[in-house]
């Protein structure tokens, strides 16, 4: 046994289909509590899957650095001051209700004053709130996501706590 040589052990196989779709879904979630309409989902993961593929591909797969670019790729779509003007006026024109799957009206309710209130936040502190409530995510990684301090994370999820208790009123 002394003069055999170790085996290195085998890595599992890459199943590139399977992992492909479990990132898709969790960028889709991501997505969908950022933008709000499953059509702007597809299109910002899209667009996140081609920026990964062409700018790194060896990264592409890491859930982190998808996440990230998603994030960017959709705060460069709200820096633009047309592109603001076009998604107000868009908004304005027809709100698009989310969908519960409930038949308890009070809840149902409740969840869709939420969800409006988190619609009027700022893009900065909606992130924020969506990377910490819906993904769960530590401070110290939302700040690195969005390439900020922990304290302007803090400092945004504070304002957006306190825009959302102005907008949503007593529990």
């Amino acid at each position: 046994m002394m003069g055999q040589c170790m085996r290195k052990p085998e890595a599992p196989e890459f199943n590139p289909a399977a992992d492909w779709s479990e990132l898709r879904q969790r960028l889709a979630r991501l997505a969908m509590a950022l933008t709000r309409s499953r059509d702007d989902a597809d299109d910002l993961v899209q667009q996140t899957v081609v920026v990964l593929l062409t700018r790194k591909p060896d990264l592409a797969d890491h859930g982190g650095y998808a996440r990230r670019t998603m994030l960017r790729v959709w705060m460069d779509q709200h820096r633009s001051t047309r592109r603001r003007l076009s998604l107000w006026a868009r908004v304005a024109r027809s709100r698009v209700p989310w969908r519960i799957d409930t038949n308890d009206l009070a809840v149902s309710d409740r969840h869709a004053q939420v969800r409006r209130a988190i619609e009027l936040l700022p893009p900065m502190q909606r992130a924020v709130v969506v990377l910490r409530l819906i993904e769960e995510l530590q401070y110290k990684d939302i700040a690195e996501v969005l390439e900020c301090s922990v304290q302007t994370v803090r400092a945004n999820l504070h304002l957006a706590r306190a825009c959302m208790k102005t907008t949503l009123g007593p529990c």
